[in-house]
């Protein structure tokens, strides 16, 4: 009990650390009712794990535990089988002339390239590379508004919410930057988590993509907890015990 109790208490107190950058031992002695030694060895665990460094009375988090959000085409060329591979799962969950929300996403972008497979569809999607890619399909396209994000190539902001908050879809595929030490997906930009949670609301069936990369970085914000999600779609390479805990939270599809 008190192992798990301590588990518990580490991971929300990386969650903290991500989300505010730094933090300060007798802060976190308060918020989670322990000792201020009972911190310390906490913040010692996570700088092993590379999650914090030591500062003056608490920690920052360490930057390499980070995915620093990169240019779309940079990630667009990155481990692009195993991204095909997910996105060939990922369209098995279409239903029949389904309306299928996309992100901006690298992997959703594949699952994008794949959907000329898919017979009269609708896709709602603020990616501007998906709308390129798909208007010269027979697919139906329509493209929320909003601001432009040069280095995701997304609409973004209230314009792009207020249209997604409008409309019932039957899925919904969402990329990740990813996750780890965290109770859900996460991504780089406030501005993409907000999008992002606004297409899950407008979803019935939610799935979140990435490889198994995913599991071994993440983002500054959580967009939602696993419990959200109806499927997670991933590669082979991940972790297994990692796996066999989540699949008590959602489905788990491996590619």
């Amino acid at each position: 009990m008190a192992n798990s109790l301590t588990i518990t208490r580490r991971n929300k107190l990386a969650q903290i650390l991500v989300s505010e950058g730094s933090v300060k031992v007798g802060k976190l002695a308060e918020l989670f009712g322990v000792s201020t030694e009972t911190i310390r060895k906490d913040l010692l665990y996570l700088e092993s794990e590379g999650i914090a460094r030591k500062s003056h009375g608490g920690a920052i988090a360490a930057s390499e535990f980070l995915e620093l959000e990169r240019p779309f085409v940079t990630k667009s060329l990155e481990n692009i089988e195993v991204k095909t591979k997910i996105a060939q799962a990922a369209i098995n969950l279409i239903p029949e002339n389904g309306v299928v929300i996309l992100d901006a996403g690298s992997t959703v972008f594949s699952i994008a390239k794949l959907l000329s497979l898919k017979k009269e569809i609708t896709v709602i999607t603020n990616s501007i590379v998906v709308t390129q890619i798909l208007s010269s399909t027979d697919t139906i396209v329509y493209s929320i508004g909003g601001r432009v994000r040069g280095r995701s190539m997304a609409f973004v902001g209230l314009w792009g919410i207020e249209a997604l908050n409008s409309v019932n879809v039957d899925i919904a595929f969402i990329g990740t930057v990813g996750f780890s030490h965290c109770s859900g997906p996460c991504t780089a930009s406030y501005d993409d988590a907000q999008i992002k949670k606004a297409m899950i609301r407008s979803a019935k069936i939610k799935v979140v993509v990435g490889d198994s990369r995913k599991f071994r970085s993440t983002g500054l914000f959580q967009f939602c907890d696993w419990k959200e999600i109806d499927y997670f779609i991933t590669d082979s390479e991940a972790p297994k015990d990692e796996i066999e805990q989540m699949e008590k939270i959602t489905k788990i599809i491996i590619v």
